[in-house]
């Protein structure tokens, strides 16, 4: 039961908390956190609590994900 997420706008406050709650879900995978201004950049950089994970801000990709936020 897996689902790949797409999140646009990653590096805002309300998908920081977004990010929070899913990158631990087991059904959940993390597909493409898209940032324009912080392209390439590690997501704890910006959401200072997720500077254990190695997510990285990208570019999107909507053909390969189940749900975007």
């Amino acid at each position: 039961c897996m689902i790949r997420v797409g999140i646009v706008g990653a590096a805002g406050y309300t998908a920081g908390e977004l990010i929070r709650i899913l990158v631990s879900h087991p059904c959940v995978e993390l597909r493409y956190l898209q940032s324009g201004s912080h392209r390439g950049e590690p997501v704890g950089w910006v959401h200072r609590d997720l500077i254990y994970t190695d997510l990285r801000f990208s570019d999107l990709d909507v053909m390969d994900i189940d749900v975007l936020f």
